[in-house]
């Protein structure tokens, strides 16, 4: 299965959701910038809330609809509207999803695929997303555990020897026992 990128549902925002942005987009020179935030915290923000409420993060099935269908509406949105929302009903599952995955012995590879897959679908239509403070953590929350999980699935060996002396010096090799090489 796609670890990210396929679509599995939804396109690429396009159908009602994409009239939607269509006839909605024109209001948006009309309204003031208050009212606009408003038409869109009252009327759009909670139905995109309510699609992402069935969304589940799955590596190895994903399904990119809800995700996709909130994209659509990043140029209206506005980047604080967005992150809002995205910090609210995606970032959680996400990191979630990554913690049970990097608990399964995951192909690094695909770790990495996947971290660069959903940072880049979510960045493409608003790239200044990962100026805002709470998204830019949550991006690097991943990859501390990420780089977490690879160090300790890499470093048993390592760890040993820091509990070495404490003047940095390796402990003694294991007794051999009779018969041993």
């Amino acid at each position: 299965g796609d670890r990210g990128g396929g679509d599995g549902g939804g396109g690429g925002g396009g159908g009602a959701c994409g009239a939607a942005v269509a006839l909605l987009s024109p209001w948006r020179e009309v309204l003031d910038a208050a009212s606009w935030r408003g038409l869109l915290a009252r009327g759009i923000l909670p139905k995109l809330a309510e699609g992402m409420a069935a969304f589940r993060v799955n590596p190895a099935d994903q399904k990119l609809g809800p995700v996709r269908r909130v994209l659509a509406w990043a140029g209206l949105l506005g980047l604080e509207q967005l992150a809002a929302l995205l910090l609210r009903t995606f970032f959680p599952r996400w990191l979630a999803a990554l913690a049970e995955w990097l608990g399964q012995d995951p192909d690094w590879g695909e770790v990495s695929q996947w971290y660069c897959g959903w940072k880049a679908l979510l960045l493409r239509p608003a790239p200044g997303l990962i100026d805002d403070a709470t998204v830019r953590a949550r991006f690097d929350a991943a990859l501390h555990r990420i780089n977490a999980a690879l160090d300790a699935e890499q470093e048993p060996d390592a760890a040993a020897a820091r509990e070495g002396g404490a003047d940095g010096t390796p402990p003694p090799p294991p007794p051999r026992w009779e018969g041993e090489e």
